[in-house]
C-alpha cells in the first residue's frame, strides 16, 4: 500500500495546472545571514516557468544576485481537508532585460486584471522601467492534495489523522 505523501502527491499536469492557475507564489531567496527571505509575488508563466519582474533594488534581487539558490511556494486550500500545494526548490536567473520584463507584465495584467495585450502594452512599458526579471528554475519539486485523502477514504482530521 503507497504511503501518505505518494497518495496526495499531485501529477506532473496536475502540477502544471496548479502553478500555471494560481495566483500568488511565495520567492524565498537567503539573506546575506542566511536567514529565508520570503516574499509574496504575483507571477507568469513564460516557457514554462514561473516568471515576474520586481525592482532590482529589491531585497530579493540582491539576495538573488548574491546567490541564486531560492524556493518557489504556491499553495492554497482553507482547511486541512482543501491544502494542496507545490514546493520547488531551485535557481532563480535574474535578467535586466526591458522586453521580457513587459512580456511578463502583458501577461500578468491579462491574468491578474482580465486586460488584453494591445491595452495593456502601453501602460507596461512604462511601468517595468527599473526592473528586472526572475524566472524561477526548480530543481526539486513536492507537492500535496488533501483532497486526495478524502477521495481515498482517508479522515479528514488534520495532522496525524491518517
Amino acid at each position: 500500500m503507497a504511503n501518505v505523501r505518494d497518495r496526495i502527491a499531485l501529477s506532473e499536469e496536475e502540477i502544471s495546472a496548479f502553478i500555471e492557475n494560481a495566483q500568488t507564489v511565495i520567492v524565498g531567496s537567503n539573506n546575506h545571514d542566511g536567514v529565508p527571505h520570503m516574499m509574496p509575488m504575483w507571477y507568469s508563466m513564460v516557457d514554462g516557468l514561473i516568471s515576474m519582474h520586481t525592482y532590482g533594488a529589491s531585497q530579493k534581487v540582491v539576495n538573488l544576485r548574491r546567490d541564486p539558490r531560492g524556493s518557489a511556494l504556491v499553495e492554497d486550500g482553507d482547511t486541512y481537508g482543501t491544502l494542496r500545494g507545490v514546493f520547488q526548490r531551485g535557481y532563480y536567473d535574474v535578467i535586466d532585460d526591458q522586453d521580457l520584463c513587459v512580456e511578463i507584465g502583458v501577461k500578468s495584467a491579462n491574468k491578474y486584471q482580465d486586460i488584453p495585450e494591445d491595452l495593456s502594452r502601453p501602460h507596461v512599458v512604462e511601468a517595468v522601467r527599473k526592473r528586472v526579471a526572475l524566472v524561477f528554475h526548480p530543481e526539486k519539486t513536492t507537492s500535496w492534495d488533501h483532497r486526495k485523502l478524502r477521495a481515498a477514504g482517508a479522515s479528514d482530521n488534520g495532522p496525524g489523522a491518517d
